[in-house]
């Protein structure tokens, strides 16, 4: 989907010319499975939603399986292994003697179809030498050589003061003193959860706090822990400029500060920094002693060296990784809890679905929720009021279809009893209804083309095959889920941000670490129960004018005929919508 008009022709003229149907056919079973009785894959759902009669198709027509292929797997087509098998097969003899010749210590014995093998099973590194010299040697669009993996940022960076930001909000401030009190709080006063709602600058407060506290700490360390890759990037960045400004200030800090990343493979501890970025699973693999970069007595030395450690998206803090990890590190939460590293929670939820869990959660914490009184006893509509957050018009998709009871399958019942939401595989069978697919595109295309918008979708299918239909229909759009290339789902997320993209359509990935603000419209067809899950994924479109969002966002939820003991997680908003009675969408 990072194709041009042009290079997209060219390549379904390429597929259509050189590969037969059934070939086509093969490259789709081998590259992302097909649909079963039990499961649909994407071109059954894809070929369904474009059904205009009773008759609901299960395959796309043989013309239409190139186009298909092409929108589906954009710039990674030639990713597939059994495509590259298939166009090598094809090639002239002297265009195969020229990929074969290309250096490699795979290589074929002897005859054309040893020859074609070892074509095929090299290495494909997208963007790289050999992936360009496939696509040049059977004239294929360069763009199909991929989008080349990002180089990993190094280590560390300096930052050098230069650019001021604008000034915090009243409230911020207010919250940065309060934060302050943390950090400087002896054991049991020194923990706290910093809650602001998604958008409102709760991690620019947090990092104002600890750039204002690091000088005086007396060379200890800052450790931020977060969830995913774009999280810790997302606080490395605010680190970066926040420091950034505190050197354009009168008095302000001329040394630069060094901070380390650490996530991902290829990554130490570095002794020498001021603040350390890290994902709490690479700090799990580590202490577990699983990690092949970096040994234990690494993370012991870190843990010597601590003077505050940081939660991002806190409300993830009572999983078991964060236990372990925080208790090597000198963390306690039995007994007295009593510490003497501060800890600072961030989050935009600090409740819990389950009671028993807010009242843990708020434990680890020393019960300390850090609020603003400025924003009063309704800091969402002050927020609102200020456009530091949008107004959320709401709309309910009327679908109803067939009725689902949670208690009639024990799996569905069980896994709702255990995490009050609703089963993967209940999930799976919304996104695979055809007329409610029908109803979503139909919501999607009738927005304003230049509205960004974000499809929060059931599954990895639905996600996809709504991202398909929706550029076979003329819209851009593109898919990320958690099986998406890093390189690849960077580039969408940066195409969507840059208007590129209409729409952008996702399982999974993002309700945290996902920063767009001008975000119009938010589609969920991922039906939930949980109210923190629910105000994550509308969250990403609450941003107002006043921090670079709009004035207003359009969240669209579907009303599915689901039977459980409870609410839809929508429903339980009432009170938050900007209008008493939602929308309705026939």
């Amino acid at each position: 989907m990072e194709l041009s008009h042009a290079d997209r022709d060219a390549a379904i003229a390429m597929l259509q010319t050189r590969l037969t149907p059934a070939g086509l056919r093969v490259v789709l079973r081998d590259q992302h499975g097909a649909g079963s009785r039990r499961r649909k894959g994407v071109e059954w759902i894809i070929a369904e939603a474009e059904s205009q009669d009773r008759r609901l198709r299960s395959r796309l027509p043989n013309e239409e399986l190139a186009p298909f292929l092409v929108d589906l797997m954009g710039s990674d087509l030639l990713s597939s292994r059994e495509l590259r098998r298939q166009l090598a097969e094809a090639a002239d003899p002297l265009q195969l003697q020229d990929l074969h010749g290309y250096g490699s210590t795979l290589v074929g014995r002897r005859g054309r179809t040893s020859m074609v093998r070892a074509v095929a099973e090299r290495n494909w590194h997208p963007g790289k030498g050999w992936a360009k010299h496939f696509a040049r040697t059977l004239g294929l669009p360069m763009a199909l050589a991929g989008i080349e993996g990002l180089k990993a940022e190094p280590t560390s960076l300096e930052a050098e003061p230069f650019r001021p930001l604008p000034a915090l909000e009243d409230f911020q401030q207010e919250l940065r003193g309060a934060v302050r009190e943390v950090l400087e709080g002896g054991g049991g006063a020194n923990r706290g959860i910093l809650t602001l709602p998604t958008g409102a600058g709760k991690t620019r407060t947090a990092t104002e706090a600890l750039t204002e506290w690091i000088p005086n700490n007396n060379g200890r360390t800052v450790l931020w822990i977060a969830q995913s890759e774009e999280l810790c990037e997302q606080a490395v960045q605010a680190f970066r400029e926040v420091w950034v400004d505190r050197g354009a200030r009168a008095n302000g800090p001329r040394e630069p500060l060094s901070i380390a990343r650490l996530w991902g493979g290829g990554r130490g501890i570095r002794s020498d920094a001021t603040v350390t970025v890290a994902s709490i699973q690479k700090l799990h693999a580590i202490f577990r002693q699983d990690d092949d970069d970096v040994r234990r007595e690494e993370l012991e030395e870190l843990r010597d060296r601590l003077g505050v450690v940081v939660v991002d998206e806190a409300h993830r803090a009572l999983a078991a990784t964060y236990g372990e990890v925080l208790g090597f590190l000198g963390i306690e939460f039995g007994g007295s809890r009593r510490s003497a590293t501060p800890l600072l929670g961030l989050t935009a939820t600090p409740y819990r679905a389950v009671d028993d869990e807010t009242r843990r959660l708020a434990g680890r914490f020393h019960g300390r929720l850090l609020t603003s009184s400025i924003l009063g006893a309704d800091p969402v509509g002050e927020l609102r009021r200020r456009r530091v957050l949008s107004n959320p018009i709401h709309s309910v998709i009327e679908h109803g279809g067939q009725a689902i009871s949670i208690s009639d399958d024990p799996h569905y019942s069980d896994y709702f009893d255990r995490f009050s939401d609703f089963h993967p595989d209940l999930l799976r069978r919304l996104g695979e209804d055809a007329t409610r697919n029908q109803r979503l595109l139909r919501v999607l295309l009738e927005l304003p083309a230049d509205w960004p918008t974000l499809f929060f979708g059931c599954s990895v299918e639905q996600a996809t095959a709504v991202a398909v239909l929706l550029h076979r229909a003329g819209r851009p759009a593109a898919v990320v889920t958690s099986t998406t290339r890093a390189a690849i789902r960077r580039h969408r997320v940066e195409q969507f941000r840059a208007g590129e993209l209409s729409v952008l359509s996702n399982y999974g990935v993002l309700t945290t670490g996902f920063d767009a603000p001008v975000v119009r419209a938010v589609v969920v067809a991922r039906p939930t129960a949980s109210p923190v899950l629910y105000e994550q994924m509308i969250g990403r479109g609450m941003r107002g004018s006043r921090f670079g969002g709009t004035d207003e966002c359009h969240v669209f939820d579907v009303e599915d005929n689901i039977h459980f003991e409870g609410q839809m997680a929508y429903a339980r908003y009432a009170s938050y919508w900007s209008r008493s009675e939602p929308n309705r969408v026939p």
